[in-house]
């Protein structure tokens, strides 16, 4: 997960591309980030260019994991940016990202949903996960190929959804100021 602001998620949407459309997709589809590397990651966009290579090279060099660690953490020693690189869930394939939302639609989280709890049972709600999280959590049922599969490819999506949001926040404005 990342953490955008320090609030919880209010409501949850699937992250699209430009072009995607949520309406089209079936029972259980998802529009997701491609895995080919059982490897996925965030990485701050303003190292975009570097970050992704720094990361290839140490791991050429040798592994940048740790004994024990389940992520990696690559730096820019120029611009201090960072890459966090950890498994992907069940491996190569393609992850739904989801974006969480506050009560007023400001981005709290973005969710890379590694289908981990996929085939979990479902808990009893308590009183706590019923009033915060059943009306909003998503669900995911199949997973479906990407139409991308490299670091770079993930930038751009992430980009895009950036994009996506800031339009979003705008057109939220506009119509409050009409």
């Amino acid at each position: 997960m990342l953490r955008v602001l320090d609030k919880p998620a209010a409501s949850w949407e699937l992250a699209l591309r430009p072009g995607q459309d949520a309406r089209l997709l079936g029972d259980g589809e998802f529009y997701g980030f491609g895995v080919d590397t059982a490897t996925a990651c965030f990485l701050d966009a303003s190292a975009r260019d570097t970050l992704p290579k720094l990361f290839e090279q140490q791991q050429m060099e040798g592994s940048p994991w740790g004994p024990d660690s389940h992520s990696c953490t690559v730096s820019d020693p120029v611009s201090g940016a960072n890459l966090i690189a950890y498994p992907s869930g069940r491996g190569d394939g393609s992850y739904p990202v989801w974006i969480g939302r506050d009560a007023d639609g400001a981005v709290t989280c973005l969710v890379a949903d590694m289908l981990v709890l996929h085939d979990a049972d479902t808990l009893p709600p308590t009183e706590r996960s019923a009033t915060c999280l059943s009306p909003f959590a998503p669900r995911v049922e199949d997973r479906r190929d990407a139409p991308f599969t490299s670091p770079g490819s993930t930038i751009e999506f992430i980009d895009a959804q950036i994009a996506d949001i800031v339009e979003f926040k705008q057109e939220l404005r506009s119509r409050r100021r009409n």
